[in-house]
């Protein structure tokens, strides 16, 4: 049961990065530092969907 507990918690916290993230996209938005957060961002959904099958394993 903690397994689960821990990807659950892992789960949250990388939603909290992504939105805090893509707040930080819309003020860098236009500029050269755009790429960058989108592409964290993207890396972040891949984590969250690797977690998220590993919880429903």
């Amino acid at each position: 049961m903690t397994d689960k507990t821990n990807i659950e918690a892992r789960i949250k916290k990388s939603e909290e990065l992504k939105a805090s993230l893509e707040i930080k996209l819309e003020k860098v938005a236009n500029t050269p530092r755009e790429d960058e957060f989108k592409l964290q961002i993207e890396k972040i959904d891949e984590l969250i969907a690797h977690l998220k099958e590993e919880l429903d394993e």
